[in-house]
């Protein structure tokens, strides 16, 4: 419950100073001549996917994992005609929903026992493709159609990509994974509109 909270508050004071920090460029704009460029304000969804990217088990207040290959995180970035829908699972049962075009929602599972529930079984399905996945040394958003999964371990973040009409296959070994992941994606819908 604390790394829940500790997340919240971090993801809270990210939003707060990506406000602060667009008004302030937002003034600065309308007083600069035509010409000069100020730089662009931050984008929430990427410091958000990032955070997600940089987390660890203490960072999130989890207990230690029995192996270093055990997951802690799981997060899906699907490519989609406006951008991307990024879909994350914790451990603990937090779950958050990021959407490049703008909006989101963070941490439904300390409210709704189904998206705990959700997350932690698509955390552990997590375990049971890790060993197909590789290392990920980069973390770029996947192009329309297509789907991105990274799964964070002690071990480091693993990753595995396919489109989506390769995920409609009960054959492919993705296929539980971004189902489930879909299923969390689809309890934020009322949240999202």
């Amino acid at each position: 419950m604390r790394g829940l909270i500790r997340f919240l508050i971090a993801a809270l004071l990210i939003l707060a100073w990506v406000l602060w920090r667009g008004r302030r460029v937002a003034r600065t704009q309308r007083a600069q001549p035509v010409g000069d460029k100020a730089s662009p304000s931050p984008n929430l969804y990427v410091q958000l996917r990032d955070t997600v990217l940089q987390g660890s088990r203490l960072k999130l207040g989890l207990p230690p994992a029995s192996t270093q290959d055990e997951p802690f995180a799981v997060m899906m970035d699907w490519g989609i005609s406006s951008g991307t829908a990024t879909v994350v699972a914790i451990a603990d049962g937090n779950a958050s929903v990021y959407l490049s075009q703008g909006g989101g929602a963070i941490g439904g599972g300390q409210s709704q026992a189904s998206v705990r529930a959700l997350a932690r079984e698509t955390v552990s399905l997590a375990t049971e493709v890790r060993p197909r996945m590789q290392f990920a040394r980069t973390f770029p958003l996947p192009r329309p159609g297509e789907v991105t999964f990274y799964v964070l371990t002690d071990a480091g973040i693993f990753t595995a990509s396919a489109t989506e009409d390769d995920l409609q296959d009960s054959a492919n070994p993705f296929h539980k994974l971004g189902g489930s992941l879909q299923a969390l994606l689809s309890q934020y819908q009322g949240a999202l509109r």
